[in-house]
């Protein structure tokens, strides 16, 4: 049985952090996010003092593996992190039908994990994690959009686990071979919104590149309504291949799969994820216990044309508006 963590937003006491992972993790942490021991310390104390003064929190976990993402994620500026960690509470609780009740025994999921939609192929070089999505996968006859993307929130959720990916960030590789109109038909604007809020603006998920290969000619209009919600530093880091074979080139032989002539057993590693899907879920689950008042930040989505920069001061003003010394 996998530890769970408490959501009380003023615990007794707090748990204390130890660093654990290899050198060159440690490395990465304080020369790209200015983490080092005294830094991660005090950051956490002030990030734990603003939630437990928050009025709008109402449960919120406070544990160091919970919190490190956000810091690492705004680089260890504390109101962004507090930024980023009442947003991503808002999301959660605003559309609980894409990001609450994440189980991986639930018959879809379990369906599309079957698939091998989805791969962790492992950590490259510099520390970056790395997966492979093979989008025509996707069984586009039996689920919808909401159906894929709370396969993914489940997938983002579990990968945010590891300290690896919080520090290293990760590199997305998507082939999109054999994949058909359908495939992209079953988007509205609505689902696209709301999905890629999440994705570039709502998780603390340190996305380095995307890379996509394939990609069909008929679905261009749609790429481009899609990419109208992500953010522009989301846009920058989106690099597209005629063939799997140019995109294979990115990716270390020992991290390719074997059907592109590398070493990774795409079975054999989709087994190994499940089985840790399996392990984490009741943590998984836990999340949604964690409880903000949606009624103060539902306005954030329903208001399409208010600019990125407007969501954000609205935000960081509610942060500025409790003293955090």
């Amino acid at each position: 049985m996998e530890k769970l963590y408490s959501v009380e937003k003023r615990p007794v006491e707090y748990d204390q952090y130890e660093f654990n992972l290899p050198e060159v993790y440690r490395k990465i942490a304080k020369e790209e996010l200015r983490e080092d021991d005294e830094i991660r310390e005090q950051s956490l104390g002030q990030m734990r003092e603003w939630i437990a003064k928050h009025p709008y929190i109402r449960k919120c976990r406070t544990d160091a593996s919970f919190l490190l993402r956000f810091l690492r994620f705004r680089k260890y500026s504390v109101p962004m992190a507090c930024e980023a960690l009442e947003r991503y509470l808002a999301m959660r609780q605003t559309f609980p039908q894409w990001f609450k009740n994440l189980d991986c025994n639930e018959s879809i999921m379990r369906e599309m994990l079957e698939d091998v939609v989805f791969t962790k192929l492992g950590e490259d070089a510099d520390g970056r994690t790395v997966i492979l999505f093979r989008f025509a996968r996707f069984n586009v006859e039996k689920f919808s959009a909401l159906q894929e993307g709370r396969f993914t929130a489940l997938l983002v959720e579990t990968l945010l686990e590891w300290e690896e990916l919080q520090i290293g960030g990760f590199r997305v590789f998507v082939d999109f071979t054999d994949s058909v109109l359908k495939h992209y038909g079953i988007w509205g604007v609505s689902d696209m919104k709301i999905f890629m809020d999440a994705i570039s603006q709502s998780y603390p998920i340190r996305i380095r590149e995307i890379h996509g290969a394939k990609f069909p000619k008929f679905a261009v209009p749609i790429l481009n309504l899609l990419l109208t919600f992500a953010s522009p530093k989301l846009k920058s880091r989106i690099t597209c291949y005629n063939s799997v074979e140019e995109m294979a080139k990115q990716i270390a032989i020992s991290l390719q799969p074997t059907e592109w002539g590398g070493k990774c057993d795409l079975l054999e590693l989709n087994q190994q994820f499940i089985n840790h899907l399996k392990h984490r879920r009741e943590v998984i689950l836990a999340l949604d216990e964690m409880d903000i008042d949606t009624a103060h930040y539902s306005s954030l989505w329903k208001q399409t044309s208010a600019s990125e920069t407007e969501i954000d001061s609205g935000l960081m003003g509610s942060f500025r508006k409790l003293d955090v010394d």
